[in-house]
């Protein structure tokens, strides 16, 4: 009867164990500020505005975003580009951009890696080959943690080096989607024409889990593997000293507190 007592409990354990690990993968990756989804309804494609190799004439543009509670690390930052086979060196302009992110006045890092968002924007390629947009996505090149509750902005312009210029989707609109309670913020440009709009864009990230959840994950297994081994000892007549799990688990929590 103890041995299946103890098996009971070992399952029990088991089945929190599970429970959190299926919690921690459904707090993936996910977009968690996005404005791609609005749609124009005045005609043609789009409200397009030019960056400039070296910011003439109009600089750089910077949008902004609000994280909400918990840490996160930032997976890419997505821009709606805007091709034209009447300017084919466009189609390079991806591989130009430069995006940092900043937190106040402190750059945190760079983005690059430039790769093709398969979802269909309201001009897809397939409908207009000759004049279309595409979203395109950006991944930091090193690893950005954004705080819980704070602001931060991103600046996206063109070297003075870069043979080419990038076409830049903006609403006018200032609805957005969001969720874990973020926000977006106003975009600011040296671009007259796009005063007061917004750029198109989403920000994607994953939530970095809470080092007690990390600490309660490991000292679960830790129950798990000490007490197959007191059922094995058990069997053998050796006794293991009790208060062995404990001491363990109580450093564990305690060094992820």
């Amino acid at each position: 009867m103890k041995i299946l007592s103890a098996m009971k409990r070992k399952l029990s354990v088991l089945s929190v164990i599970l429970c959190l690990m299926a919690t921690a993968q459904k707090a993936g990756a996910s977009e968690y500020v996005s404005n791609l989804s609005n749609m124009w309804t005045e005609g043609g494609i789009g409200d397009i505005h030019g960056l400039f190799p070296g910011g003439t004439p109009y600089g750089t543009d910077t949008a902004r975003f609000t994280t909400g509670v918990g840490s996160f690390s930032i997976n890419s930052i997505t821009l709606e580009f805007e091709f034209d086979s009447g300017y084919p060196a466009g189609l390079a302009a991806p591989q130009w951009i430069t995006i940092q992110l900043f937190e106040g006045g402190s750059l945190l890092g760079n983005f690059g890696n430039s790769a093709v968002d398969p979802r269909s924007t309201q001009w897809p390629q397939s409908l207009n080959p000759v004049a279309y947009t595409q979203f395109i996505h950006f991944s930091p090149l090193q690893p950005i943690t954004l705080n819980p509750l704070t602001q931060y902005s991103f600046v996206a312009g063109i070297p003075a080096n870069s043979p080419v210029s990038a076409a830049l989707l903006f609403t006018r609109s200032s609805a957005y989607t969001a969720s874990g309670g973020w926000l977006m913020g106003a975009t600011t440009t040296g671009n007259p024409f796009a005063s007061g709009e917004y750029l198109v864009m989403a920000v994607d990230a994953t939530p970095v889990p809470e080092p007690n959840t990390a600490a309660l994950i490991l000292g679960g297994f830790i129950v798990l593997i000490r007490g197959r081994s007191s059922w094995r000892n058990n069997q053998t007549g050796y006794t293991e000293p009790r208060d062995c799990v404990s001491v363990e688990l109580r450093s564990l929590l305690a060094r992820g507190r």
